[in-house]
């Protein structure tokens, strides 16, 4: 240890030791650092550095007390989105364990999950199938009303505003049952796509628990 070192610890405890001696009517004492990092002892702390860390000593110079440094709102927004996100993470694994849950009291084996797929798939396509088939009715309809109108083009006749309205009707019903058709196509890939996701997790359930 320097003399350096010595001699500023003794100009420490003598700072202690006044400060203890002139404070004993309070009963308090506290201890904090100024600006340029020079350790203080204070029968109270000036209002510009309440906010920093300190601590209380008793008549005995022994601390029965100690305070933070007031948190930045910097820090305060830091901790509030840590916080947000924990909470976030927490909700997603509750809601995970949840469906983990429902999976393994829904079914018993993979087989009854394939059977269950293919059967959500099968009734979209026995729906997609009526469609078509009206599709197929309209085109037909469509098409007889095309010829209608082209035959009164060809005899120079104007062709009645009834029949283009019925032809525009035609039109639009394909075009909803292309549309819905289209739609139920893709719901028919978003059963796949997650029943290909419960069986991965199924299997791994079911593994972690060592069953077979």
């Amino acid at each position: 240890m320097t003399m350096k070192t010595l001699n500023r610890r003794a100009r420490l405890t003598a700072c202690l030791m006044i400060a203890l001696s002139s404070s004993a009517q309070a009963g308090k004492l506290y201890k904090w650092v100024d600006d340029n990092g020079q350790v203080r002892y204070t029968d109270s702390i000036p209002p510009q550095f309440a906010r920093k860390s300190n601590q209380t000593l008793n008549e005995q110079g022994i601390v029965v007390d100690k305070k933070a440094a007031a948190k930045t709102r910097e820090q305060i927004a830091e901790e509030e989105l840590t916080k947000k996100a924990e909470a976030e993470a927490e909700q997603i694994r509750k809601e995970k364990a949840y469906q983990d849950r429902i999976l393994l009291d829904t079914f018993t084996n993979e087989d009854e999950m394939v059977m269950t797929r293919d059967g959500k798939i099968e009734a979209i396509e026995a729906a997609i199938r009526i469609a078509n088939d009206r599709t197929g009715k309209i085109e037909q309809r469509l098409a007889d009303l095309k010829r209608r109108a082209a035959t009164l083009e060809r005899s120079g006749k104007p062709i009645p505003d009834n029949l283009n309205t019925e032809i525009a009707e035609a039109r639009h019903q394909i075009d909803q049952n292309v549309l819905y058709v289209k739609h139920r196509k893709q719901e028919q890939q978003k059963i796949r796509d997650k029943f290909e996701a419960d069986i991965r997790r199924f299997r791994e359930l079911k593994t972690a628990a060592g069953d077979r």
